[in-house]
C-alpha cells in the first residue's frame, strides 16, 4: 500500500528538528503546516517568527479548508509575540466562506479574533481603531475577539468603545459577556451599574451573559452583587447560573459562599 506523503510529513515533524519544522511551514499541505505551527507556538521557537510570517502570507492566497493553518500561525505568531502589526490586520480583513450542509459560512471569524488579540499586543499607535471594526463584525467570533483585544489595549479610549458596545447590546449572549467582561477589567468598579442594568433584563440569555461576565471578572463587589442576587432569589436556575458564574472565577471568597451553599443543601 502506497504511504501517504501527508501522513509521512507530519510523523516526521518534532521541535529538535527546525530545517524539519521550516519545510513543513512551506509545505502544500495546510495540515503539515498547521501542525508545524502548534510544535513552534508549544516550544517557544521565536527563531522560526520569518517562516511564519511567509507562510501566513502564503495560505491567505492559499488553499486553506478551515482556516486550519492560518489559525495555528496566528496562534503561534501572538504567542512569541511577533510585533506585525501588518500581518496581523491582513488576518483582521480575512473572510473565508466555505460551503456547509446550509449556507456559506466564514471560517475566518476565529481567525480574525486570534489576529485582533496579536495586534492589540503590538506597538502600532492605530491599534484600537482596527480592532474596533470587530466590534460590528458579522460573526459571533470576531466580536468577542475584538472585545477580548480591547480589554488587553485597556486604554480610555477602548473603554469608551467598549462602554458603547455594551450599552447597545449585542444579539449574541457570548459577545454581550466578552464586552462587559472586557469593560470590567479596563474600569474596575465604574463599570459594575453598567454590568448591573443587565441583571433585571426579562432576556434571560443577556441576563445571565452579565453574571458570567460578573464572576469571571474576579472582582469583590461583582462578586457581592452576585451573591445579594443569589439571596433574594427564588428561581432556582438563576441561583445556578450565579453559583456556576462564581465557581468560574474562583477567588477565595466566592468559593467560602459556594462552599457554603452546597454543603446546606446536602441532607442531613
Amino acid at each position: 500500500m502506497k504511504n501517504d506523503p501527508i501522513l509521512t510529513a507530519l510523523e516526521k515533524l518534532t521541535p529538535a528538528d527546525p530545517d524539519g519544522l521550516t519545510k513543513a511551514l512551506a509545505h502544500k499541505s495546510n495540515l503539515v503546516a498547521a501542525k508545524a505551527a502548534r510544535i513552534v507556538c508549544d516550544n517557544l521557537l521565536p527563531n522560526l517568527i520569518p517562516q511564519l510570517s511567509t507562510a501566513f502570507e502564503r495560505f491567505l492566497v492559499k488553499d486553506d479548508k478551515g482556516c486550519a493553518a492560518l489559525m495555528a500561525i496566528a496562534r503561534a505568531l501572538v504567542t512569541l509575540d511577533c510585533d506585525d502589526a501588518d500581518l496581523y490586520r491582513k488576518g483582521i480583513r480575512h473572510v473565508q466562506m466555505e460551503g456547509s450542509w446550509g449556507p456559506p459560512i466564514d471560517a475566518a471569524s476565529e481567525l480574525r479574533a486570534i489576529c485582533a488579540m496579536g495586534l492589540a499586543n503590538t506597538r502600532d499607535p492605530n491599534k484600537t481603531r482596527d480592532i474596533v471594526n470587530l466590534l460590528a463584525d458579522p460573526e459571533m467570533l470576531a466580536r468577542a475577539g475584538a472585545a477580548r483585544a480591547l480589554a488587553a489595549i485597556g486604554s480610555d479610549a477602548a473603554a469608551m468603545v467598549l462602554r458603547f458596545k455594551a450599552l447597545t447590546g449585542d444579539k449574541e449572549p457570548e459577545a454581550l459577556c466578552d464586552c462587559l467582561r472586557a469593560l470590567l477589567a479596563i474600569e474596575g468598579p465604574e463599570a459594575l451599574p453598567l454590568a448591573e442594568r443587565y441583571l433585571n433584563s426579562k432576556d434571560e440569555a443577556k441576563r445571565d451573559a452579565a453574571i458570567h461576565a460578573m464572576g469571571e471578572s474576579r472582582r469583590g463587589d461583582a462578586l457581592q452583587v452576585l451573591i445579594a442576587l443569589y439571596n433574594r432569589s427564588v428561581n432556582p436556575e438563576l441561583k445556578a447560573t450565579i453559583l456556576l458564574a462564581i465557581k468560574t472565577g474562583r477567588t477565595e471568597e466566592g468559593m467560602k459562599f459556594v462552599t457554603f451553599i452546597e454543603s446546606a443543601s446536602l441532607p442531613e
